[in-house]
């Protein structure tokens, strides 16, 4: 579980970060969306976070070494 004031910061940083990609025409995803909010719940780290996005987002091809 968060701590309120790093969830506070968390969402500071998200709604700077999706205000940033909004300017450029982007929109988050459902799958991102979801990982923000199991971010937000505490229940996943950023760092696992970035793992997911990228297994996600990754081609299968480039993935086989």
């Amino acid at each position: 579980m968060l701590k309120a004031d790093e969830r506070k910061k968390l969402e500071r940083d998200f709604i700077e970060a999706e205000a940033s990609l909004a300017l450029e025409g982007f929109h988050p995803s459902e799958f991102g969306v979801s990982l923000k909010t199991r971010v937000l719940a505490g229940d996943i780290s950023l760092e696992q976070a970035q793992a997911e996005l990228l297994a996600h987002y990754t081609p299968v091809a480039s993935r086989i070494a």
